[in-house]
């Protein structure tokens, strides 16, 4: 929940830094909490106060909220997860399954 509420106060702090910081809380190892994000965003020459502020808008909670509700209405229950066309696909795919399940999706 920190990182996904991190990544969507940068992407309405800064849009041109969401894919480094989105690529790092994705890459990183080890447990991710508000220290190391906080640590992570200076690195990227994010202001931590600016972030940890930009977080705490109730408009990030209503965000999460919503894509809460639309995961559990499509039955699914963690990450990541694909939809292809009218197809839920659960859990991690490889390149050429994700490719043919989304040539059968454009064929209808």
């Amino acid at each position: 929940m920190i990182a996904a509420r991190a990544a969507l106060a940068v992407w309405r702090m800064h849009p041109e830094k969401y894919a480094a910081i989105h690529d790092a809380l994705m890459t990183g190892r080890g447990a991710i909490d508000e220290a190391s994000v906080m640590a992570l965003a200076g690195k990227l020459g994010i202001d931590p106060a600016a972030l940890k502020k930009a977080m705490a808008d109730p408009e990030i909670e209503t965000i999460l909220a919503k894509n809460f509700r639309l995961a559990d209405a499509l039955g699914i229950n963690g990450t990541p997860a694909f939809i292809v066309g009218s197809e839920v696909v659960p859990g991690a795919v490889d390149k050429e399954t994700l490719k043919k399940l989304i040539a059968d999706a454009r064929r209808g």
